[in-house]
């Protein structure tokens, strides 16, 4: 086992059981599932720039609260889509097919993490038949990242590249390593 698989496979070890929940939809095609009991993040009201739009300055003024999972598995910038027992039920390709993908996989619990390093696919299977595929759509995004409760993030890109590292880190202070093997699979449970 190279570094990058036990990177992988550790970070997905302790999700391996749970039920996702709080799954929903996020800025354009973007979907967020939560894991683990869940805690309050709770963003302070602050003031921007004078250059800043007076509806940003607005939404910024406010304090937000909201619930998160002691685990967060943020599916972003790539194509995907969730199938039921071999029937997709919804995808990345519209508002209302995202959020039938979200209502299939909320609640169901993860069994597996799938990783095809050719592709740079990933498929996180479930236990009650559901699937969430991801595949890139360009050369060099972020297709998921995985918080972890003690503060890392496990990122996964479309080069087929992972980081791994404090999230509270600089953009570009991590070093981005390739996958090692053309196929990672977790142990099951």
């Amino acid at each position: 086992m190279g570094p990058s698989m036990n990177q992988i496979d550790k970070s997905f070890e302790t999700l391996r059981g749970k039920p996702c929940w709080g799954v929903k939809r996020g800025y354009g095609s973007f979907l967020t599932l939560e894991f683990g009991s869940p805690h309050l993040v709770i963003r302070e009201p602050h003031s921007p720039a004078d250059t800043v739009s007076r509806r940003v300055r607005k939404v910024l003024a406010r304090r937000i609260v909201r619930a998160r999972g002691r685990w967060h598995l943020w599916i972003y910038c790539c194509e995907w889509r969730v199938s039921s027992n071999g029937i997709v039920v919804g995808d990345s390709t519209t508002s209302r097919r995202i959020d039938r993908a979200a209502r299939e996989l909320n609640g169901q619990k993860l069994l597996d993490v799938l990783i095809n390093s050719r592709g740079a696919r990933t498929r996180f299977v479930f236990d009650l038949g559901a699937e969430l595929e991801t595949k890139p759509f360009d050369r060099s995004s972020e297709q998921w990242l995985l918080y972890e409760p003690g503060g890392g993030v496990l990122a996964w890109r479309a080069d087929r590249r992972y980081q791994y590292g404090p999230g509270n880190r600089p953009p570009g202070e991590l070093k981005w390593r390739t996958l090692t093997r053309a196929r990672i699979r977790s142990t099951s449970a």
